[in-house]
């Protein structure tokens, strides 16, 4: 069974917020030598900024509204999440494919704008599995890739679980996860 490029934008622009923090390495620790000990005695460490994380989760409220301008000519979902942050998104797919066992996988890209104008950005891998088709279960893993504001050089990831429904375009999700900002 095939479904219209439409409805298949539509579940792809349905996951949001996943998106998993870059590991460090640990590595044993370096006694400074004279160039770092002339740094750290004038206040200069030379050491990042340590990163601040925070759970986020809420529920997403998703409309594919088809092909639009807004991810340049590519099938779109608008919506908006709850939450911490909570506001409004723009859901772009970039890829999609069916699967032998009727499940729709999508590649998007979302971006996702706070209350105070500040936004943050995924790259989304959707698995849409056929519950009683046009209603599909949703399971979403995306990766937060940066932002704008308090969110630039943010990562971190959001899974999300819920439903798309093709005939009507609505998706439904609640999501959870990590968003980490220098």
């Amino acid at each position: 069974m095939t479904f219209p490029k439409q409805l298949l934008a539509l579940t792809l622009t349905t996951g949001i917020f996943a998106c998993g923090e870059p590991t460090r390495p640990i590595s044993s620790p370096q006694l400074p030598g004279p160039s770092e000990q002339a740094a750290a005695a004038s206040g200069a460490t030379g050491l990042s900024a340590p990163l601040t994380s925070n759970n986020i989760s809420g529920h997403i409220a998703g409309q594919i509204i088809g092909p639009n301008q807004l991810c340049g000519g590519a099938l779109t979902e608008i919506g908006t999440f709850t939450g911490g942050p909570g506001g409004t998104f723009v859901a772009c797919v970039t890829n999609q494919r069916q699967e032998g066992n009727g499940a729709l996988v999508f590649e998007l890209t979302h971006t996702y704008t706070a209350e105070n104008g500040d936004t943050f950005t995924t790259t989304d891998h959707v698995v849409a599995a056929p519950i009683n088709p046009p209603i599909y279960r949703i399971n979403n893993h995306a990766t937060i890739t940066g932002g704008t504001g308090i969110y630039e050089g943010a990562s971190g990831f959001i899974e999300d679980h819920g439903t798309l429904n093709l005939a009507t375009g609505v998706v439904s999700v609640d999501y959870n996860g990590r968003i980490s900002t220098p």
